[in-house]
């Protein structure tokens, strides 16, 4: 099952770094799906770290609801999961956010002190979780962030305070991740 898990997720990275690399020409006013991935070398400065990932977003028909998925390989000791705009100001805390799923058919793994590899947390926002810049804003106000290129998500570490990997670019994609109704909203 673990040797399933690993290949899942490096075809995935494969696949997400060859379309961000060969900068597919998308119309992204109608999708609403986003995915970046996440490495060392992204983060400044670069890491030397064999730590990957990847994030994506799925912005629902209702503008009051984002849901996500957080996934990674061969990483340590996580402390934090953040979205910063390009100040570095927080905008999301995406381990705080996660909601409970409606069935048990993803299997989020609890942050511990040992390496982690699958899916870290699948979470949904609204406008409310807001932070920073974004405070008070709505989620399409998020979006229009994404879309310019002035977020990125960076996966904070004992052994990393200030990142160890991180994800600049996110592309536009129409993939798989849960929908709104997957969850339950309080």
């Amino acid at each position: 099952m673990r040797d399933l898990l690993n290949i899942s997720i490096g075809v995935s990275i494969v696949f997400l770094c060859e379309l961000i690399y060969s900068n597919p020409i998308v119309f992204a006013e109608n999708v609403d799906r986003f995915w970046a991935v996440l490495t060392g070398q992204q983060q400044v400065p670069p890491n030397n770290t064999n730590a990957v990932g990847y994030v994506g977003f799925k912005f629902a028909d209702d503008p009051n609801r984002l849901v996500y998925s957080v996934n990674v390989d061969d990483i340590h000791n996580i402390t934090s999961v953040y979205l910063y705009d390009q100040n570095g100001t927080m905008i999301l805390d995406l381990l705080e956010e996660a909601k409970e799923l409606k069935n048990d058919d993803i299997n989020i793994i609890k942050v511990t002190e040992h390496e982690i590899e699958g899916t870290l947390a699948v979470g949904g926002v609204t406008s409310d979780d807001l932070q920073g810049k974004l405070k008070g804003k709505s989620l399409s106000d998020l979006r229009k962030m994404i879309m310019e290129e002035q977020v990125y998500v960076s996966i904070l570490t004992k052994a990393y305070p200030h990142g160890e990997i991180r994800g600049n670019e996110f592309i536009p994609i129409d993939r798989a991740l849960p929908d709104i109704s997957d969850f339950h909203w309080n």
